[in-house]
C-alpha cells in the first residue's frame, strides 16, 4: 500500500473558500467574472508566468493552465457566496498566486463581502 501511496502525484490545493456575496447578485457576478477571465486568456495576460490556456464555464467558471494548475469560481447552491478553489500540481506558490489572482479579480467587483477562511 504504501509503494502506491508514494507513486500518487503530490498537488497543492486550498480548502474550498467562500466570500460572501449576496444571493442576488451571486450569479450575475460570476458571469461577470466569466467574461473577464476569457478576455484575460484572449490577451495571453499571465499568472505566476502562466497563460490560461482552457475554460470551462459549467457551474460557474474553472480555468486552467499549461502546467495543469487551476482556479474555480462559482456561486453557492445554499447560502449567499461564491466558491472559490485553486490547485497546483507545481507548488504550494502557484496555488496562492491563482488564488491572489482570483481574489483581485473579486474585489474589482465591489460586491464581495468577507471570507469564510483564506489562505
Amino acid at each position: 500500500m504504501s509503494e502506491i501511496i508514494i507513486e500518487l502525484p503530490n498537488t497543492f490545493q486550498t480548502p474550498t473558500m467562500a466570500p460572501f456575496c449576496k444571493d442576488e447578485e451571486k450569479y450575475l457576478v460570476v458571469e461577470e467574472l466569466v467574461k473577464k477571465i476569457k478576455n484575460l486568456k484572449n490577451s495571453k495576460t499571465e499568472v505566476d508566468g502562466q497563460v490560461i490556456n482552457d475554460i470551462l464555464t459549467v457551474n460557474g467558471v474553472r480555468f486552467s493552465f499549461e502546467d495543469g494548475s487551476w482556479g474555480l469560481i462559482r456561486a453557492s447552491s445554499n447560502k449567499p457566496s461564491l466558491v472559490i478553489v485553486t490547485e497546483s500540481p507545481t507548488s504550494d506558490k502557484r496555488k496562492k498566486k491563482i488564488f491572489d489572482f482570483i481574489d483581485k479579480l473579486l474585489i474589482e467587483t465591489g460586491k464581495i463581502g468577507e471570507y469564510d477562511q483564506k489562505i
